[in-house]
């Protein structure tokens, strides 16, 4: 029994001492455990007194974990802030959105309002173009009643004009008056019926005074050339009277006629006058109302675009702020495990040196020994 306890102990120590080897083994392979080990072996060589050494590798943990202790606080506090200068950016891009739906509803609420002053602006443009078009038509009528009044109204007094003189040429050739002439069979000498005549001729054709004054002129003509006596002269006499009677009551009736024409194209006019009157201001007050709402429609596109800059520069600025914020983290993460590891280390070797402190400086000893450098 003595045997086995001795052979489990042994089997028992050297395991330790090839856990003790592992573990040293370990360390060396960091750069903070070949430096703490370093230190220590160098310490024990100058017999600095193992707590002193214990109690500054303790200090170092200690510090480890205050640190990381401070660190864990900054960083929740710069998280936190993060997220707070995150959310005011998302308000911010989200208040900027709403005021874009906004002005965008404000814009097609524009465009639609103008289109339908266009629409009413064409209609009323277009009325008023037919009404000039209208009163250009009435115009030319107009113009054209005017010259043939006037074309009459010369005919007509060179008619009565010349009746006039036919019955004046007897008094001129026969120097006495043909009322007092006795008898209707009193010879007349020929060239006062070819006076009389070449006066009748000279009418020529009138447009004016219609076909059966042209045919009774004609007939005048006819006796002019044939006759002989007072009777025929008589004759003509009358009919230039009557025909002068005639054609001044079918002048006067004509007159009033071209004045009646007269007052109502001045009225037509006046009316018409006042319907372009009420056009205009109407198209003046639509143009007016059109170009106002353009001028809105452009200052709410300013205002759009300008949105549209301030969103892309908020966008910017918070992709910029996020990926700073998990840089920070990740940052914060790697550190956070290195000075963990370290920490392990740490505590690794202030576990070695209060439990396997001969063992550590046996072993520590045999490797230099060995002409291992540590």
């Amino acid at each position: 029994m003595k045997v086995i306890f001795t052979l489990f102990l042994s089997l028992l120590i050297a395991q330790c001492d090839k856990s003790l080897n592992s573990k040293i083994e370990s360390l060396l392979q960091t750069q903070l455990g070949h430096t703490l080990l370093s230190t220590a072996q160098l310490a024990l060589q100058t017999n600095t007194p193992l707590d002193r050494i214990i109690d500054t590798l303790q200090d170092l943990e200690d510090k480890y974990q205050k640190d990381q202790k401070e660190e864990d606080l900054e960083n929740r506090e710069f998280q936190s802030k993060c997220d707070q200068d995150l959310s005011n950016l998302n308000d911010e891009i989200d208040a900027i959105n709403r005021l874009k739906v906004k002005i965008q509803g404000a814009i097609d609420q524009l465009k639609a309002s103008i289109e339908s002053k266009k629409k009413i602006l064409n209609e009323k443009d277009a009325l008023r173009k037919n009404l000039r078009k209208g009163m250009n038509e009435v115009d030319v009528i107009r113009e054209y009643q005017e010259k043939v009044y006037e074309l009459k109204r010369g005919e007509v007094g060179k008619i009565i004009k010349t009746l006039e003189e036919v019955k004046l040429v007897y008094a001129s050739k026969l120097r006495t008056n043909f009322l007092e002439l006795q008898t209707d069979k009193t010879t007349v000498q020929p060239e006062v019926f070819a006076e009389v005549t070449k006066q009748l001729v000279s009418f020529g054709k009138f447009k004016s005074i219609g076909k059966p004054f042209q045919d009774i002129i004609d007939f005048m003509i006819q006796m002019s050339k044939n006759g002989n006596n007072i009777g025929v002269l008589r004759n003509i006499i009358d009919l230039s009277e009557s025909l002068i009677r005639q054609i001044d009551e079918i002048w006067q009736v004509e007159r009033k006629a071209e004045e009646e024409r007269v007052r109502w194209y001045s009225e037509y006019q006046k009316f018409m006058n006042t319907d372009f009157k009420i056009y205009d201001k109407e198209i003046g007050e639509l143009e007016a109302q059109l170009q106002a709402l353009k001028d809105r429609l452009a200052e709410n596109q300013r205002k759009l675009e300008d949105l549209n800059i301030r969103l892309e520069s908020k966008e910017y600025t918070k992709d910029d702020r996020r990926n700073e914020c998990q840089q920070a983290a990740y940052d914060y993460t790697q550190r956070r495990t290195s000075r963990q590891e370290d920490r392990n280390i740490v505590s690794e070797v202030v576990g070695l040196l209060n439990v396997n402190m001969r063992d550590l400086k046996e072993t520590l000893a045999q490797k230099m020994a060995a002409g291992d450098r540590i």
